[in-house]
């Protein structure tokens, strides 16, 4: 007897992602303030596009769209920074870069910095923002660096806390790296309010006027090797630099860590 032979349903081929597809499931996506998702006509009049054009990307008819329209629909499609870095590139576009807001002392994310740090010991290791502000640090940094936590910024720190020259083996040297490393820094900086703020407070020292006025300008450090001296020892030690950025695209900090050279058991 002949046995019967059983067809397995036919599974439907993946298929890679699509602008089209991608809008449509987005669209139609059920949300807390839209349960039922979105028409194209809704979506269209939100966007200030016309349904045509809509039903254009929706039927893959419209493939690179501009960065307007792709605004608009990640504006209202209540896309996420990744999603909409997606959209962008499902139209063969770049996304312009966004400047995420800087972390703050206050932030809820900043606990997960503070682990992360603290997991880092016996190394120095600090979070800082872009603007030279120091938002955590482990304690072994707390120790190298007194007083700079409760200073809160760097270079105000290093030239205005007596502490800052007994702890730092080449301060002259430093404080030259650092003034230019700032000019750098402000050339660039979105919040041209914080420069002129600092440099407020750090114009009324002599030291800093005397080296900024020289207008040299440092990218980075020639050399990732910083000799400190042990405030309660008096012992010099070394640390070699090293600095990395955040990728979370809603707080950025940049880690500094200092990784434990020769004289640090002494």
């Amino acid at each position: 007897m002949e046995s019967l032979r059983v067809e397995s349903p036919r599974v439907e081929s993946l298929r890679a992602p699509s602008l089209a597809e991608f809008v449509r499931t987005r669209r139609t996506r059920s949300t807390g303030r839209r349960p039922g998702g979105l028409t194209r006509k809704q979506l269209a009049e939100a966007t200030h596009a016309s349904l045509g054009y809509i039903a254009k990307i929706e039927q893959g008819d419209a493939l690179n769209p501009g960065s307007a329209i792709l605004d608009s629909l990640a504006t209202v499609l209540g896309l996420d920074a990744a999603e909409r870095i997606h959209l962008y590139h499902l139209a063969r576009q770049r996304p312009a870069p966004r400047t995420p807001r800087p972390l703050r002392r206050e932030d809820p994310a900043a606990a997960t910095v503070r682990t992360m740090l603290e997991a880092l010991m016996p190394n120095l290791a600090a979070a800082l923002d872009d603007g030279w502000r120091v938002v955590d640090c482990n304690s072994a940094f707390d120790r190298a660096f007194p007083g700079l936590y409760e200073s809160g910024h760097v270079l105000q720190w290093l030239f205005t806390d007596p502490r800052a020259r007994m702890v730092v083996e080449e301060w002259e040297w430093e404080a030259r790296l650092m003034a230019g490393r700032f000019r750098a820094y402000a050339a660039r900086a979105q919040d041209r309010d914080d420069i002129e703020r600092v440099l407020r407070v750090l114009g009324e020292h002599a030291d800093f006027r005397r080296l900024w006025e020289d207008t040299h300008v440092h990218i980075g450090r020639p050399d990732s090797t910083f000799r400190l001296r042990n405030p309660e020892t008096a012992t010099i030690f070394e640390v070699t630099v090293q600095r990395y950025r955040s990728t979370a695209p809603e707080a950025s900090h940049q880690l500094f860590i200092g990784l434990l050279g020769r004289g640090a058991a002494t």
